[in-house]
């Protein structure tokens, strides 16, 4: 098991211990609907970005990989070699891709 999967396993066990009925669905909506927004708000606010915040994403990312059977690791080398592949632009202030 990589670091990153134990980490992954560590949130997991932490947070089936504290919150056993939660559902990726309650993840995602705590982190796009308040962890994100908190992690701007600070950005705005502070010149910076808050490295609190910054780990509150993290956490809920990696139980939702968890919950869901996700190796984070794979998944981040997948998609970046797509990223690569990609065209970007930046199109109204934020930077997506072209296809």
């Amino acid at each position: 098991m990589d670091e990153l999967a134990g980490v992954q396993r560590a949130i997991w066990e932490w947070a089936n211990n504290i919150m056993p009925e939660r559902t990726p669905a309650d993840a995602i909506k705590k982190l796009s609907m308040e962890e994100v927004p908190e992690l701007w708000r600070s950005l705005k606010e502070n010149g910076t970005v808050d490295e609190d915040e910054i780990a509150d994403i993290l956490i809920l990312t990696l139980d939702i990989c968890e919950m869901c059977n996700i190796d984070a690791l794979d998944a981040i080398h997948i998609k970046m070699q797509e990223n690569i592949r990609r065209k970007w632009k930046f199109e109204y202030g934020v930077l997506q891709h072209e296809d």
